[in-house]
């Protein structure tokens, strides 16, 4: 499926679970709001606002949080790379991340109104939703040290070398960090896709976890293909 197919069945999933007709405004794709000044701090900021999510009983509403987080990063990404990128592949992918991923957070918007409106999809603790806890847990953390081992291109940096990098303002080419940090980032959202479509309850949103799956996976292919046609070091 093409990018353009794949983008307009995403929002085509955006629009019915927001349940209404709201139209995203596609002059917000030329200012660019809420541009990082490094691909790095879209992903620290990631971090921190889905280590800050409220914890509720609720674990479909808790997917729906982190996967908002997601999509925004992904979003504050794209803006940076059109903004500064310089190479016509990954500008092409970046402008369909961008227009597709902010559709869509209005429609988690209304998801997530939506299924606090009504009585949790795990009224009582179980085994099952003791597994998916731990599973949407665990994808809020490690992204970051993976993501500053591929932007640093050494798997065998020590902790604080690593610890170093926080605030790195990356290789100093925009195309090769959005590219490398792409691929955690993407892995990140599969692994929520994947949590909720083993164990989630909100039919609608297993619908959008599955496409997620999938696109992201595509994604993933298409900038490593990026990255092995333009090899390069890290500084």
């Amino acid at each position: 499926m093409s990018v353009f197919k794949f983008a307009a069945a995403l929002l085509f999933l955006g629009l019915l679970l927001s349940g209404c007709g709201r139209k995203t405004d596609d002059g917000q794709d030329a200012h660019m709001a809420q541009v990082p000044s490094t691909m790095m701090q879209a992903l620290h900021t990631m971090d921190a606002h889905s280590q800050a999510l409220p914890r509720t009983d609720n674990l479909d509403v808790y997917f729906a949080r982190l996967m908002r987080e997601n999509h925004q990063a992904a979003v504050s990404m794209s803006a940076l790379e059109l903004q500064h990128g310089r190479d016509a592949t990954l500008r092409a992918l970046a402008r369909d991340i961008h227009q597709a991923h902010q559709r869509l957070i209005p429609g988690l918007d209304s998801a997530i109104e939506r299924m606090l409106s009504q009585p949790p999809t795990y009224p009582e603790h179980t085994s099952q939703s003791h597994q998916l806890a731990e599973l949407l847990e665990a994808a809020t953390k490690g992204l970051h040290p993976a993501a500053h081992r591929s932007i640093a291109g050494d798997t065998a940096r020590a902790p604080a070398q690593v610890e170093e990098q926080r605030q790195d303002a990356g290789t100093g080419d925009i195309d090769r960090d959005y590219a490398s940090l792409l691929i955690p980032h993407h892995e990140n959202s599969i692994t929520l896709a994947r949590a909720e479509l083993e164990l989630g309850r909100d039919e609608a949103l297993r619908k959008v976890a599955y496409l997620i799956l999938l696109d992201q996976q595509r994604e993933i292919n298409q900038v490593r293909a990026w990255l092995r046609q333009h090899p390069g070091k890290a500084r």
